[in-house]
């Protein structure tokens, strides 16, 4: 009958985390996560002076949800934090058809999940499914081929698994093909990316909506950068946007053509860093020296402080994850001039650094998704998605200098789109 805070600490052989609540309630509830599977903890709640102890018994992982197999773990030189990422489970033919449903995953430094949503609301069709990290829990984006009933639309899910926003009304309806890119703004709006097939060709349009999924505001790339003469099909890939609404920025990606800026207010284009695949001598600037050029990418991470952008590389599109084409991924980060428009070389991995793992040199290729992330130590976060019965997905922490400081694997046949280093939500590490 006294209101008082909630604490909860748990953890296996000790109390090794905490999670609280400070609001002085007499009817206290605390959401408990980041534990891992199969495992005896001990826990211990708090409420003022009160306090009880108990264990717990994790269940195990669901079948279809694979752990990771963390090779590489330097503790020192690594960026802290736990790892957020979609997981596919792939089909029989080597590319991204799964009849199994999609999967979003937080990883600790182990390679064990903490936390994860299995969404059995319809198949995982193309497994460019992306993960971000929000305010309330993690938004999940929308399966391929939304045009079909099998489709799942954009959702947003707390940490205990409840659906707290999805994409409604005519946005996403069945014949809408919403795919790839569902973000989280700082208004609280989302945005989704939509491809509307006009005379054969699928033109990316980026729509923001409000929480009632109303279109508030919207950005077509074919307006702003009309498709190459004679394009048709898929001449653009949209795959990802970054908006800051304070700075007036937009930065929207196309594999094909490459990274657009915008502004936010009345959208209009600033510039275009162009790919060397198929944007046939559209872009603003000038690749110093020429070879330097990346050729498909996904995911840019962009950052104003310095003018730099990371890409993923895929380095070229063969259909499949055969490597005999000669294509091979990398992480590539530019310095951008934008008043002589000149993109230089300031890092790339594995360029040439000296790689005793002949995977990175040789095998990696990443032919559907990727992702390249510049972490707060400057590291870069990589996420080398592949799927195949003999092929495996890796996320890697590479530092500047080339070394490889925390690398995990999954089991063969199981592919990522993207990957996001987190600080643990909600918990705390107890310091001893």
């Amino acid at each position: 009958d006294v209101a008082a805070e909630s604490r909860v600490q748990f953890g296996v052989g000790g109390l090794e985390w905490e999670i609280s609540d400070a609001a002085m309630v007499t009817e206290h509830r605390v959401l408990v996560i980041g534990m891992r599977a199969s495992q005896m903890y001990s826990i211990k709640a708090f409420s003022g002076t009160a306090s009880g102890d108990t264990t717990f018994q994790t269940q195990a992982l669901p079948a279809l949800l694979p752990a990771g197999t963390v090779m590489i773990n330097d503790t020192a030189k690594r960026a802290p934090g736990w790892t957020l990422v979609n997981v596919q489970k792939g089909g029989p033919d080597n590319r991204p058809r799964s009849a199994d449903p999609p999967m979003a995953v937080i990883y600790d430094e182990q390679g064990r999940p903490v936390w994860y949503t299995i969404d059995v609301g319809g198949p995982d069709i193309g497994g460019a499914v992306s993960t971000q990290l929000t305010d309330k829990g993690v938004l999940i984006g929308p399966t391929w081929n939304q045009q079909t009933t099998n489709g799942i639309r954009p959702r947003e899910v707390d940490f205990a698994g409840n659906v707290i926003w999805e994409c409604e009304h005519t946005a996403c309806d069945p014949g809408k093909n919403v795919t790839h890119e569902a973000v989280k703004l700082s208004n609280e709006h989302y945005v989704i990316l939509e491809y509307v097939t006009t005379g054969g060709a699928q033109n990316p349009i980026y729509r923001e909506l409000d929480a009632n999924s109303q279109v508030v505001w919207t950005l077509d790339w074919n307006r702003l950068l009309p498709a190459p003469s004679g394009s048709t099909g898929d001449w653009c890939h949209a795959n990802a946007i970054t908006i800051d609404i304070q700075r007036n920025e937009v930065f929207a990606n196309c594999r094909w053509m490459g990274l657009l800026k915008t502004t936010y207010t009345n959208p209009t284009k600033q510039w275009l860093l162009p790919a060397a695949y198929g944007s046939k001598g559209q872009g603003d600037f000038t690749y110093s020296p020429t070879s330097i050029q990346f050729s498909d990418a996904h995911a840019p991470d962009f950052h104003p402080d310095d003018n730099t952008v990371i890409f993923y590389d895929n380095g070229g599109w063969s259909g499949s994850v055969d490597t005999t084409a000669g294509y091979h991924s990398r992480a590539i980060e530019y310095k951008l001039d934008t008043t002589a428009m000149t993109a230089t070389l300031s890092w790339e991995f594995p360029g040439t650094f000296n790689v005793t793992d002949t995977w990175y040199t040789q095998t990696w290729y990443s032919p559907f998704w990727g992702d390249a992330d510049r972490l707060a130590n400057r590291n870069v976060l990589v996420a080398a998605g592949a799927i195949g019965a003999t092929r495996h997905s890796r996320v890697f922490e590479v530092a500047r200098d080339g070394q490889i400081v925390w690398e995990m694997r999954l089991p063969n046949n199981y592919g990522v789109y993207r990957s996001e280093r987190i600080a643990p939500p909600l918990v705390r590490a107890i310091t001893q």
